[in-house]
């Protein structure tokens, strides 16, 4: 049963170190996006009043300006941006954030730790019930929704105000959720 330790446990295990973000508002609009997009640019506090991590140091040089890691999109920019997955993509997704350029092979001991990491991804996506849909920037997952994410040789459309990000929206009924990784040359 998932609660609000086992949640902080769980996120912290897949996004605690690094330049990371994870944050969950409620879902007020049928467009999801909308939730999205309030939920980037921190205009929206857990409803569970969870654990939220906002990692990512602040770049200004006009790249930011909002105080939070990702640009000021509106929803349909967002839309564009993102691309449908199922959930198997979306747990694979959530474990690669934690390696080197958002891919498992750069997780060290990532053998030993691949049972604890999955668990951990299958906890907090459990957290948006079994009908949930799940969205994310990898440009490979554009037309295939069956993506392998673990190692994913891709591109990213970028969404924040680093040089390189990529993620998961995961959105339910009531609920969305937004979990990133940034990078910065």
């Amino acid at each position: 049963m998932l609660d609000a330790g086992s949640w902080k446990a769980a996120v912290l295990d897949l996004l605690g170190g690094g330049w990371t973000f994870a944050r969950v508002g409620p879902r007020r609009h049928e467009d999801w996006r909308r939730d999205a997009v309030a939920v980037m640019t921190l205009r929206a506090e857990d409803p569970r009043r969870w654990h939220s991590l906002n990692h990512a140091p602040e770049v200004r040089e006009d790249r930011s300006g909002i105080g939070a890691p990702f640009m000021g999109w509106s929803p349909d920019q967002l839309g564009d941006s993102l691309y449908e997955v199922r959930e198997a993509s979306a747990r694979q997704l959530l474990v690669a954030l934690r390696g080197e350029h958002y891919r498992a092979a750069g997780i060290p001991d990532f053998d030993g730790r691949r049972d604890r990491l999955f668990r951990s991804s299958r906890q907090v996506l459990s957290r948006f019930g079994p009908r949930a849909r799940y969205f994310t920037n990898v440009s490979e997952a554009r037309g295939n929704p069956d993506v392998d994410l673990l190692d994913a040789d891709t591109a990213w459309e970028c969404l924040s105000v680093y040089t390189t990000d990529c993620g998961l929206v995961a959105v339910s009924d009531t609920e969305v959720g937004v979990f990133w990784a940034f990078w910065e040359d």
